[in-house]
Formats: C-alpha cells, structure tokens, sequence
C-alpha cells in the first residue's frame, strides 16, 4: 500500500478527532505461516492535553494477559504526527491522506521471558465516522513475522 491510493478517499480520517473519547476495538496476530496466535480486545480513551493527544490503551489477550499502553501523540504538521510510548524505541513516525494513516515505529514486543524488538509498518483506514480498519506489518530484520488485525469501533 502507498499513502497516496487514499489521497481521495473520503471520510477524511484525523486520528486526534477519531480517537478522541472512548474507543474499543478487538483483533488478532497471524503468523507468517497464517495461524492465529492471539486474539484480544483493546478498550481506549483519548485525551487532548494541550498540543499533545494522550491515547491510554488496555489490551486483554485471550489467555488472559491485560497490557496497558501509553501513547503520547503530537502533531508535528498538517499531515505528520510522532508518537511517543514507554514501549517504542526512538519516536514513531506518522503520516496521514485521505482516509488513512500509516505509522512506522520499532516496540519492544513481550516475547517468552524477553523482549524482541519488531519494527512496524501499521496502517489505520477509516471506513466510516465510526469505525476504523487497521493492518500492522511486524518485522524482524527485514523478515515478515506475521500481521496485526484490529477493528476500532465508537460507540
């Protein structure tokens, strides 16, 4: 996917307006070998504070697992956002057009007793003013390890 092939798509998608509030959303991981390894639901609220655009999200994996994740999110122009957690390395990059917003970010990823650090290439397309599709590429070393699907819904 190019960001420009949604150049023209309509609704045009601000994710600091879109995620503003609560926000739930529900997805899976699917290796490379195309088996689901996990599946979970996020509940999310939005918050603006000044010119920054807080995102708090609760993740519950279907074993169990609950993960909290802070993002702190600044818009750096008219289409540029950088993204700042506790679990990313460096500051991850966003670009939106149209209906659609594609960030690039490296997390330090929970694996087994260990970190792994996975660089992804996450895209979030807006279907309608209340829901939100979203495909993330993880890789390692240029390898493909498998995808991330959510589906975001407001209520």
């Amino acid at each position: 996917m190019k960001l420009e092939d949604f150049a023209d798509k309509k609704p045009e998608f601000k994710l600091e307006e879109y995620f503003l509030g609560k926000t739930t959303a529900s997805g899976l991981f699917i290796d490379l070998f195309g088996k689901v390894k996990r599946q979970f639901t996020v509940e999310m609220e939005g918050i603006q504070e000044g010119d920054v655009f807080i995102l708090n999200e609760t993740f519950l994996y279907d074993n169990g697992e609950e993960e909290f994740r802070r993002w702190e999110i600044t818009k750096t122009g008219e289409r540029t956002y950088e993204g700042n957690s506790s679990d990313i390395i460096g500051v991850a990059k966003g670009e939106r057009l149209g209906n659609a917003v594609n960030w690039h970010y490296t997390l330090k990823l929970k694996y087994g007793d260990g970190i792994l650090n996975v660089k992804f290439d996450d895209w979030l397309i807006m279907q309608d003013e209340k829901n939100v599709f979203n495909k993330a590429t993880m890789k390692k070393f240029g390898v493909r390890l498998g995808d991330v699907y959510l589906f975001f819904r407001k209520p």
